[in-house]
Parts: structure tokens; C-alpha cells; sequence
């Protein structure tokens, strides 16, 4: 059973109607406006329909400089695509995403990871990101602790499609990024 079959979303409302409800509740009046600041123009402008805006993608490794991309637009993206970065076998990495939320209350974001050898997904992975109210400065999410696979058959490159959902199952976010498990950093390699 897919979660479309057992999970009904509760009717969408604005944000001027979420903050008009329960007006007889101070603090729950103060809370919903500690959430849902003014509205204010941002720099996408009201034809831009999209309420999750990703900014940027960090690979973390203990004891290296991170490494950053871009990825607010569409050739940024494709060059996270094309350019793998390196990590080496056994290192424990982690990503960060920053992200821009707006126009309206987005909940139970999920970043959902499938990554592929040789057209053969070898690992899936669901993290929750959380719920998030429109702000005009980025949101960040570190992710749990990965550790990168090991050994002479897991070298090689890596294809790895990433989704960032919400609890209605809309897709806020689609990128495909590359890496490959080497035996040394580039660095070591020389």
C-alpha cells in the first residue's frame, strides 16, 4: 500500500487564514505569528511558484575543506552532475543543504537519496528534514553520518538522484550529483 492509498493531508490553508484561527488562544496567536512572519517581495518574485528554493550543497569531511556547490539554478546543477567530486574509501562524509522557504508553511520535508553503480542502485536513503516557515535567509540541514564504501569492487563512480518531498508528496526539489570512491584523496594520488 503506496502512502497516496492510507494518507489524506489536511485541507491547505493560507497563511492569513492559519493566523485568523483560534484568535481566542494568545499564546497559540504569538506562536503561529512567531512562524508565519510578514509577507514580504523576494527576490523570485509572484510568478515563481515554487515554495522551496535550494541554495546550496556541501559535502563535509572531517578534517578537509568542504566542498561547495551551487545549485540555485538549472546549470549549476547540471554541472553537479557532470563534475563528480572524490571521497575517499572509508571516509565519513556528511551533507549540508541550504534552503529557502517561501510563500506558505511547508511540512514534513523529506530528502530522499538513491544512488547507482553501473545502472545498479546499490543504497536508498530517507532522511526527514522537518517543517519549515517562510523566511527570506536560508535553512540549513546537516544530514546524519555516512560512511563511504571500502575495498577494490566499491571504487569507481557513483550517479545519485536525489528528491526533497513534503508530507503531501510534492516534490519541492530534484537534483542528480556524481562522486567517485578513489583509494586516496587527488591530493594523495600525485
Amino acid at each position: 500500500m503506496s502512502k497516496k492509498e492510507y494518507y489524506i493531508s489536511c485541507e491547505k490553508n493560507s497563511n492569513e487564514e492559519v493566523l485568523n484561527l483560534d484568535q481566542d488562544d494568545e499564546y497559540l496567536t504569538r506562536w503561529k505569528q512567531s512562524l508565519i512572519k510578514e509577507k514580504k517581495e523576494d527576490e523570485y518574485g509572484e510568478n515563481d511558484k515554487r515554495l522551496v528554493i535550494l541554495k546550496e550543497l556541501q559535502v563535509i569531511v572531517k578534517d578537509r575543506e568542504d566542498l561547495v556547490f551551487g545549485i540555485e539554478n538549472e546549470e549549476k546543477l547540471k554541472d553537479l552532475k557532470r563534475n563528480p567530486f572524490v571521497l575517499k574509501e572509508g571516509c565519513e562524509y556528511r551533507f549540508k543543504i541550504f534552503f529557502i522557504v517561501r510563500k506558505a508553511v511547508v511540512t514534513g520535508l523529506l530528502w530522499k537519496k538513491f544512488v547507482y553503480r553501473k545502472g545498479i542502485r546499490v543504497d536508498k536513503s530517507n532522511e526527514m528534514i522537518g517543517s519549515y516557515a517562510p523566511q527570506s535567509y536560508p535553512y540549513e540541514y546537516l544530514t546524519s553520518l555516512e560512511t563511504a564504501s571500502s575495498g577494490m569492487m566499491a571504487r569507481g563512480q557513483y550517479k545519485a538522484k536525489s528528491r526533497i518531498i513534503d508530507d503531501d508528496l510534492n516534490t519541492h526539489a530534484e537534483y542528480v550529483y556524481s562522486f567517485n570512491i578513489k583509494k586516496n584523496w587527488p591530493e594523495e594520488e600525485k
